[in-house]
């Protein structure tokens, strides 16, 4: 699986203190601090093929987000399964950023592989839309935090510079949430009130070697929370929060982008039965040989 960037773009391990032209953002609209992801039952085929990234109202419908099959080598992931988040609300708009299998890699070592990749556009505006970054949502483990999920990303409004974030899995209601008046519950009448909670912590601008355990500082700042519902809950899937310097714009839009879309990440893994210590314990061994 690819972490690198194209040649004219920021490097896997750069220099923390280089930073890099603003890259401006190409959604057609904003991401706001509260989102919610839903089933998508507008026709039978969409609720198959698709989910509606919402607002903080389901009546608020930001992006389409499509489901990729990989029966066919259509988008950027070609035959790997995954989401493409479409650039609107329809199957008709350009894909924005993608996040699923990397193809080709054995059938095997697929089973267990839980680095996920993710595809951004490029930083460089002039440069085709098509052409996208390669990012990985990597498993590793931190101390007190058990399997965690970690990415780089270039943040930032004027300039930007590279920084690595990690989600972590909280064994209870985050104070976080719990301030931003988030409950434990999906919502009226749902059925499922379990939900699985994830924080993103800001890591800071160094990045780790491959294939090491982070350090799961636990004094990282909180720039975003994800909760999961049940996984028998078809409706309401997720709702995701940005915090902090998520929430105040500090980090950029690009940093938005790669958080929605790890976000999705982490969805198509729970689908796959791939979030739990067992599964990404073996995916270590595997990536470690």
């Amino acid at each position: 699986m690819s972490d690198t960037n194209n040649d004219d773009q920021a490097p896997a391990t750069p220099d923390p203190d280089r930073t890099l032209p603003t890259a401006a953002f190409i959604g057609y609209r904003p991401f706001p601090p509260v989102m919610n992801l839903y089933a998508n039952y507008s026709f039978l085929l969409s609720a198959l093929k698709s989910h509606k990234l919402c607002g903080a109202k389901e009546d608020d419908f930001l992006y389409l987000v499509e489901y990729h099959l990989g029966y066919t080598p259509r988008g950027p992931l070609n035959f790997g399964r995954g989401y493409y988040l479409r650039n609107g609300t329809s199957f008709r708009d350009p894909v924005l950023a993608s996040t699923g299998e990397d193809f080709p890699i054995p059938f095997f070592i697929s089973l267990f592989d839980t680095d996920t990749v993710v595809k951004l556009p490029p930083l460089d505006r002039t440069k085709n839309p098509r052409d996208m970054v390669d990012e990985v949502l990597r498993v590793g483990s931190s101390k007190g935090h058990g399997v965690t999920f970690g990415f780089t990303v270039e943040v930032g409004v004027k300039s930007l510079c590279r920084e690595r974030f990690e989600w972590r899995r909280a064994s209870t209601v985050p104070a976080a949430a719990a301030a931003g008046g988030q409950r434990d519950s999906q919502g009226e009448g749902s059925g499922h009130t379990v939900k699985t909670w994830y924080t993103l912590h800001r890591l800071g601008p160094s990045i780790p070697s491959a294939g090491t355990d982070t350090d799961g500082d636990g004094e990282a700042e909180i720039v975003a929370v994800l909760a999961f519902n049940h996984l028998l809950s078809f409706t309401h899937l997720f709702a995701l929060e940005l915090k902090g310097a998520g929430r105040t714009g500090e980090l950029g839009e690009r940093w938005a982008l790669m958080a929605v879309t790890t976000a999705l990440g982490i969805h198509f893994l729970r689908q796959a039965g791939k979030t739990g210590k067992v599964t990404a314990g073996v995916a270590q061994k595997i990536h470690a040989k």
